[in-house]
């Protein structure tokens, strides 16, 4: 019996060898990889679907060997309007030498307009369709989809995914824009607990700021009002990411601004750094330049008063003094409580307008408070039949925010300038 036993496992093994095979099996550069997929209302069709994707490019380089790799300074962008996105990508192949994946794909680009009518129908293959990352970050464009693809340049070296990466981690540098992925996106337009957001962008044609001739007027505006392509610059780069878009459901209902965004991040918890420019209350028309970040993680307390939601935001943000410009001697330490106090003011009142503006305006719970009142309700379908969207708009918000300048920079108090006087 034993032998019987050892002799069907020696031949099930031999066999399990011949059952292998590389028939499935797939080159390298036998793939193009669409690094950016491009989503528009279609003219004759249902949708329009653009993929960018970097071209294949002999390498040979001393003591590097040679092969193949990607050059994204020249990549190739390719649109197809069709039924369905995925039906687009699959008659792509049809012009395209190389097989479409989408295993690497950086970034979903959104038109505004298409946004605007819902677009949960498109993202649903996304979520489902095996070959496709859900790290790639969510992008609603003003225009079309297919016009700031076609601008999506790298400008800084050969590769176009780091580009895309190293932009993405701009995120974290200011604050300006949310990072946010494919997986939580479509996550909260499922979600009772809270909305969506994502990122908010633009073409920029250099328009919005004038180099020579023209009447200049240098005056200190803070915090002004920039949405995508309005932002005074020029330069190489066309497209800028600049704020966030706000949904409800599956539709774009609004937007925020830049520093808006940043006092969404920084209750959200995923504010880290930022340069800030206060009005000095001391010296009217001069600022006050300051990095900040979050001292800590921001600590927030829900609670029913009455039968009303009432939500407690304790934020305590860290700074370092970047310039004094009325060159007051805010490093002493009677005045430096006094600096403290000024930024508390100034990030209060942002935070408690942008939750004004999403309750009032929007009425889209971006900060997910939903999470924190769920655990009130024993069962999760009494949860759900409370319908917290619905409650969010008549929430109490009371905000309480702890500044504390922790460095002063390389100097140690601010000096005035001195002039030589013109004696008569």
């Amino acid at each position: 019996m034993r032998k019987v036993v050892s002799t069907i496992l020696i031949i099930l093994t031999f066999s399990s060898l011949l059952l292998t095979g590389c028939k499935d099996s797939s080159e390298v550069d036998d793939n193009v990889y669409a690094v950016v997929i491009g989503l528009d209302k279609g003219i004759n069709n249902k949708v329009m679907v653009t993929i960018q994707y970097p071209v294949y490019m002999q390498t040979n380089g001393e003591g590097k060997g040679s092969g193949m790799g990607t050059n994204g300074s020249n990549a190739n962008v390719h649109s197809v309007e069709g039924p369905s996105m995925l039906e687009c990508i699959n008659l792509m192949n049809m012009a395209i030498s190389r097989r479409i994946s989408l295993v690497h794909t950086k970034m979903l680009v959104i038109s505004e307009d298409f946004a605007k009518e819902g677009i949960g129908d498109f993202l649903s293959p996304l979520a489902r369709f095996r070959g496709v990352r859900r790290t790639m970050f969510v992008v609603v464009t003003k225009g079309t989809a297919a016009s700031f693809i076609q601008e999506n340049k790298t400008n800084i070296g050969p590769s176009l995914t780091k580009s895309i990466e190293l932009m993405m981690a701009q995120s974290k540098n200011t604050g300006f824009f949310p990072p946010e992925n494919f997986h939580n996106f479509y996550r909260d337009i499922l979600s009772n607990y809270g909305n969506s957001v994502a990122i908010y962008a633009g073409l920029n044609e250099g328009k919005n700021i004038q180099l020579e001739g023209g009447k200049r007027k240098s005056q200190l505006v803070i915090e002004k009002d920039i949405n995508p392509g309005e932002m005074p610059r020029i330069g190489t780069s066309k497209r800028e990411f600049v704020g966030s878009a706000l949904f409800n459901g599956d539709k774009m209902v609004g937007s925020l601004n830049p520093y808006e965004t940043r006092y969404t991040m920084m209750v959200k918890g995923q504010f880290r750094q930022g340069i800030m420019t206060i009005e000095d209350k001391k010296s009217p028309g001069e600022g006050i330049i300051v990095s900040i970040r979050n001292g800590r993680p921001p600590k927030i307390n829900a609670r029913f008063e009455n039968g009303k939601p009432v939500v407690d935001i304790n934020l305590n943000i860290e700074a370092d003094i970047g310039a004094v410009h009325s060159r007051i001697n805010y490093e002493s330490l009677n005045l430096i409580e006094n600096l403290n106090k000024q930024l508390q003011e100034e990030i209060k009142d942002g935070v408690e307008k942008v939750i004004e503006k999403t309750k009032k305006e929007y009425k889209t719970d971006v900060f997910e408070f939903g999470k924190k009142f769920a655990g009130y309700f024993p069962t999760i379908p009494e949860w759900e039949n409370y319908h917290w969207l619905f409650h969010y708009p008549e929430t109490k918000v009371n905000v309480n925010v702890v500044v504390n300048v922790r460095r002063t920079g390389l100097m140690l108090n601010s000096s005035p300038i001195m002039e030589r006087p013109n004696i008569k």
